[in-house]
């Protein structure tokens, strides 16, 4: 068996790279062909036999979401189907030719992921998938958990840029089992990339506004050890009133391998300060300033069958939430969340075509505030305000133990898991999550999957304990429930790549912020029962191969979303949960104009359930539809990259969120270089 042979091997070839196309090369070695990959956390759901690698750090045996490709031992080849899970991957390429400026925007592009901006370039946004709201969706970074206890506002809150991002990957659909009860509705990862050499890249961009960003990344390589440093800063006097902003930047990862395994360091740290106008109030004055630091460590050891990998982190937020920024002791709010993480996996590979996963997480969420949690008798003084006691504390701990374990048949793979989780704050009873995926291959180029999973999520402190002038949480608030079942089909060639997926889940006990009238006062319940409905299209033609005389037209992509949601009958007015995304189509065009220049064009198309409040007319309002055209001008040569991007290209009036208008038409030129060295 394939994994057998992986096993007793001698001779060995590592890939540490390669770009979702065939590789004859395996043919001609004729030896053992040895794979790792980055994350751990995807291994649970994952084909060993197909990979999609952009580094490796640990010699591990694992594999994410691709097309297939065969690997050659002594043997004839086996060839196994990809991913059961829906991954979506977003590659350097794509994150390359994107008329985007932020990870938000970069999102947006993603099939049924719903970014709501309240800003530009990354300053704030809520991101939601398959109808979800901003809380149900688990953030990753390098694998790491970094989500926000205090409120899913921050949880973008990234210490990263653009242009250190390799790739991002996103899976849609609960996913408790294997990474805990924060995959609500999804789960996306972004890993940074790794030094292919020594090199230093510098970048510098302007658009209207006085909006300046300027950045930098430094790598630096040899046979064992590699370090990666960015950091940009970037700010702008906004495109209306009160959406002015500035932000910083830095981040380090750094990568040993030696006899006794491998280790990666990564810490980063990030610092915005934006006028926040409408952003959660009828205040068009509102202002709010965010710190986040963040570092972890992580331990990868192969010991004959058994991979196991160790992590440890901790990441820190910072907010100041000021009501009126001309006069901000008339109403502020200071908060400070610890987050403590360690999680430890192995995976052993057995004789035969199977994996057996086993692993624990512990995680500890802390928040001292002014506003959010229970009084205290000795406060302490807060990071950002020498002058403001934060008096109110409230802890939560988890503790999470999962095992799962895959079995191949031929072309058939099974993936069944369960969690099992308790929480300080529900008395330490124990929730189970179960799940289940499946992938059936059909020749070289069809294939079916589907899973079906359930999952978990806490309320956050914002939740529970928020109080303002048109706000207030709700202390008895319970755990939020889903059950979600996904079936699709794929086809994958060298010419064209088309998938159709349907999907369907239960919400059970969801929380929402919720108000019985215009003007009302919003706090937060728990629905009885919310069901989704929805289906997803996707179609990439490689235009190069289709038409082969012709040297233009490089690649062409269509995505269509449908989403329904049903609820029991209410009077009440939903602020989150059932402004959704009912219909979302998206067209890409990629291609060549003359002597390496390039044009990237994204036209969308977006149709929102739901209403909000008005606070101009004091009404109801619906979503109106609208269509955005962003387009990108790019030329690449020589370590050089010149572009000229244009996003809401028509100049539309739109709104993500209620009440918060983006902005027009937004023109942004810049250049990076790229200096090597030895």
């Amino acid at each position: 068996m394939y994994l057998k042979r992986i096993l007793n091997c001698r001779q060995q070839h590592v890939f540490r790279r390669w770009n979702n196309e065939g590789f004859a090369v395996f043919s001609s070695i004729k030896s053992c062909v040895k794979i790792g990959t980055l994350l751990g956390i995807y291994l649970a759901l994952a084909n060993p036999a197909v990979a999609q690698v952009s580094e490796d750090k640990g010699s591990v045996y694992k594999s994410l979401e691709l097309s297939e490709i065969d690997v050659i031992a002594e043997e004839l080849p086996e060839a196994y189907s990809t991913l059961s899970r829906v991954v979506v991957t977003v590659t350097k390429n794509e994150i390359e030719q994107a008329a985007v400026s932020s990870v938000n925007e970069l999102l947006e592009y993603v099939t049924n992921v719903d970014i709501r901006q309240r800003g530009i370039n990354g300053v704030q946004a809520d991101i939601s998938i398959r109808g979800g709201t901003f809380d149900q969706v688990l953030i990753l970074l390098n694998g790491v958990d970094i989500t926000d206890p205090q409120t899913g506002h921050h949880n973008l809150n990234l210490p990263i840029d653009l242009s250190a991002i390799e790739k991002i990957e996103v899976l849609k659909g609960p996913g408790a089992w294997r990474f805990g009860p924060g995959a609500f509705s999804g789960a996306i990862n972004i890993i940074t990339k790794s030094p292919e050499n020594n090199r230093v890249n510098v970048a510098l961009s302007a658009a209207q506004f006085n909006t300046y960003e300027g950045k930098a990344m430094a790598g630096l390589k040899t046979e064992n050890v590699s370090h990666l440093f960015s950091g940009n800063y970037s700010s702008s006097n906004g495109y209306t009133e009160n959406t002015d902003y500035k932000y910083s930047n830095l981040f380090y990862q750094g990568d040993f391998v030696s006899e006794i395994g491998s280790l990666s360091l990564q810490a980063g740290f990030t610092n915005k300060e934006f006028g926040a106008n409408s952003f959660y109030s009828t205040s068009n004055e509102e202002f709010e300033a965010t710190e986040t630091y963040f570092g972890s460590i992580n331990h990868k050891l192969q010991l004959n069958r058994w991979n196991n990998e160790t992590s440890a982190y901790y990441r820190r937020n910072n907010d100041n939430w000021i009501y009126f920024r001309s006069n901000p002791a008339a109403y502020s709010n200071f908060h400070t969340t610890d987050v403590w993480g360690l999680n430890y996996v192995a995976n052993y590979i057995h004789s035969g075509s199977a994996v057996t996963t086993l692993g624990t997480n512990v995680r500890t969420e802390s928040i001292w505030s002014n506003n959010l949690g229970e009084d205290v008798d000795e406060p302490i003084t807060s990071p950002m305000a020498d002058t403001i006691q934060l008096n109110k504390f409230h802890t939560r701990s988890s503790l999470s133990a999962f095992v799962g374990h895959r079995r191949y048949f031929n072309n058939f793979m099974v993936n069944v898991g369960v969690n099992l989780t308790r929480n300080t704050d529900q008395n330490l009873k124990w929730f189970v999550y179960p799940g289940v995926d499946f992938n059936y291959k059909v020749g070289e180029n069809h294939s079916f999957s589907g899973s079906f999973n359930k999952s978990m999520r806490m309320p956050t402190y914002t939740d529970l304990y928020f109080k303002g002038r048109n706000n207030i949480g709700n202390t008895n608030l319970e755990p939020e429930f889903s059950s979600g079942f996904d079936f699709g089909y794929d086809y994958k060639s060298e010419k064209l790549n088309a998938s159709v997926r349907g999907f369907y889940s239960i919400g059970d006990n969801l929380i929402d912020w919720v108000a019985d009238s215009v003007g009302g006062m919003w706090t937060t319940v728990n629905y009885s029962t919310i069901n989704t409905t929805g289906i997803e299209l996707n179609a990439k033609a490689n235009l190069q191969k289709v038409w082969q005389d012709q040297s233009i037209l490089n690649s062409v992509m269509v995505k269509y979303t449908y989403i329904d949601q049903t609820k029991p009958e209410t009077n009440l007015i939903s602020h989150y949960s059932l402004n959704y995304l009912k219909h979302r189509f998206d067209f890409d065009l990629n291609h060549n104009i003359y002597n390496g220049v390039k044009m990237n064009w994204h036209l969308a198309y977006q149709d929102r359930n739901g209403q909000y409040s008005d606070y101009t007319l004091g009404e109801l309002v619906d979503y109106d539809p609208f269509v955005t055209l962003d387009c990108k001008l790019y030329w690449q040569q020589n370590d050089w990259n010149v572009y000229i991007m244009a996003t809401n290209l028509l100049d539309v009036e739109y709104y993500d969120f209620g009440n918060v208008v983006q902005a027009g038409r937004w023109l942004k030129i810049g250049f990076s270089k790229q200096i090597n060295f030895n």
